[in-house]
């Protein structure tokens, strides 16, 4: 047994090393570029098949993130050309990715440990990604699962690479937003509970897009008002309790930043169960973490009974209610809704409990040591005065 800890060390270093780093940015790089040019070549196959609807429909929602993605380098303080030549393409968060694995290769193999923009590139790659998932590859996704449910043509070798592609990008752009330092809600993630993110999305984003696309499938273009009708409610609940507990929201913004961000909420709230104006300025970070425990377990009760209800909406009502996956279906998005729901608030709530307690005990040892540091500085500096002196400098001190 006493190897276990030793290995679990090794494992951990490895995990850690500049080697991981850069294998894991390599793919993530190869799979924002994939994702793009698999989407692209599945609609020129919709083309060809003479599938006009499903070729405008994809080819809208390629050009659509390029204008966040001009908004997002323009943000960022990059030169004119750059920001057109490089953020009006469906390959912007590409490119932010590329440079970013390109600098983790000069760290592994030179030792190159210049961090002059990393920062910078990596918040912008993880909100780029973020916005090319919810945007590109969630509406990719479910226009091609559309497309194979319908169609009579059989089902060609892109569309089934694309699937996975987009569905995978989805998931990977998910969890390194949310283990980022900086943007995302669990802060600080280790390799374990960035594997256990993941895994809990992939449940979360199966059930919820094929609950989508199937309810689609029966209604059409009505899918629109659901999705709408959740957001709003999303935006209606967080409204009502940052005026419950007095959370100035747009303190400190600007005039863009308070159009932009409740612009982006409203767009990321059919997909994401954590976006909230709220929670980033509710005032100490046990409130943030109260608030957002509040939001996620709000946004997953939804999603679980929007979930059940458009699937077996499908199930009851779809000319294709007789088809042999309508079962399978049916019971896969009503069980991995609850597992998904269940997983994320549990993990959310774990790991946020964890990390109060490792602030509370870091908090108690300062307190703990830096009165005694203080008590023999004053000892070591005032070894001729009385010890009354000693005494009021250590008082005033705590």
């Amino acid at each position: 047994m006493a190897c276990c800890p030793r290995l679990e060390k090794r494992i951990r270093d490895i995990l850690d090393s500049s080697y991981c780093t850069f294998i894991l940015s390599l793919f993530a790089t190869i799979l924002s570029f994939a994702d793009p040019i698999t989407d692209i070549l599945t609609l020129v196959e919709f083309y060809r098949e003479d599938h006009k609807t499903w070729f405008a429909v994809g080819l809208a929602f390629v050009v659509l993130p390029c204008v966040p993605f001009l908004i997002l380098m323009w943000s960022v303080d990059r030169s004119v050309k750059e920001t057109f030549l490089c953020g009006f393409n469906p390959f912007s968060a590409a490119w932010v990715r590329l440079r970013i694995c390109w600098k983790n290769f000069k760290k592994c193999c030179w030792d190159d440990n210049s961090n002059d923009d990393y920062e910078d590139l990596n918040d912008h790659s993880n909100w780029a990604r973020l916005v090319e998932a919810v945007l590109e590859s969630a509406p990719q996704f479910i226009i091609q699962l559309y497309a194979m449910s319908v169609q009579q043509d059989p089902v060609k070798i892109i569309q089934m690479i694309s699937l996975p592609v987009s569905f995978l990008s989805l998931a990977w752009a998910f969890t390194a937003f949310d283990s980022d330092d900086d943007s995302g809600i669990l802060e600080h993630c280790n390799v374990k509970q960035k594997v256990v993110l993941f895994v809990n999305y992939l449940f979360v984003l199966s059930s919820r897009l094929f609950a989508v696309t199937f309810f689609t499938v029966t209604y059409k273009w009505w899918i629109i008002s659901v999705l709408m009708i959740h957001s709003v409610l999303i935006l209606i609940v967080d409204t009502i309790w940052s005026y419950r507990i007095q959370a100035s929201v747009f303190e400190g913004w600007s005039s863009y930043n308070a159009v932009i961000a409740p612009a982006l909420v409203f767009c990321l709230t059919w997909l994401r169960d954590d976006m909230s104006l709220t929670w980033s300025n509710a005032g100490t970070a046990a409130e943030e973490a109260r608030v957002n425990q509040r939001m996620l377990s709000f946004s997953n009760i939804l999603f679980v009974i929007e979930n059940c209800t458009m699937i077996i909406v499908f199930y009851r009502f779809s000319p294709f209610s007789n088809t042999w996956y309508s079962l399978p279906v049916t019971v896969c998005v009503c069980s991995f809704s609850v597992i998904g729901a269940v997983a994320r608030v549990a993990h959310l709530y774990f790991v946020t409990k964890n990390q109060t307690r490792t602030m509370l005990t870091v908090q108690y040892n300062r307190k703990i040591t830096q009165p005694r540091l203080v008590m023999n500085q004053a000892g070591e500096s005032t070894k001729g005065d009385s010890r009354s002196d000693m005494m009021t400098e250590y008082v005033s001190y705590v």
